[in-house]
């Protein structure tokens, strides 16, 4: 091997060792990069779930609000009519009204049920 040639040799060992080091110091940046954008994106995810544990919070109460007030309505006495004072105020209630068993209409021996000729089937068919 000539003088020339070790010469050759050493200088690309030198280029490649400083392009090992630049290549080193890119990963080491591009690790740093990278580190800080996935704390970024930590954060920021944080951020979100903690506005949308706030915003349940929030729903939470609301709904919780709402059932008390409809509670509170549903037994107020002012709010409430019960079946007996509904009854008393309806049309239907009559003899001869719309109601299909009017307790009237079952004292004055009308007709609750269908009747059918013995010869046909339930479908109206016959036998």
């Amino acid at each position: 091997m000539t003088e020339d040639s070790v010469e050759k040799v050493k200088k690309g060992i030198k280029e490649t060792g400083e392009g090992l080091k630049e290549t080193g110091e890119g990963l080491k940046d591009g690790l740093l990069e990278t580190a800080e954008g996935v704390k970024e994106g930590v954060e920021d995810t944080a951020e979100v779930v903690e506005g949308t544990a706030e915003g349940v919070k929030e729903g939470v109460e609301d709904t919780a609000d709402v059932f008390e007030g409809t509670a509170k309505e549903a037994t107020d006495a002012d709010t409430y009519t019960g079946s007996y004072e509904e009854r008393k105020s309806t049309e239907f209630n009559e003899a001869g009204g719309k109601e299909p068993v009017n307790p009237e209409d079952i004292a004055s021996h009308e007709p609750t049920a269908v009747k059918r000729d013995k010869k046909q089937g339930t479908t109206g068919d016959p036998i």
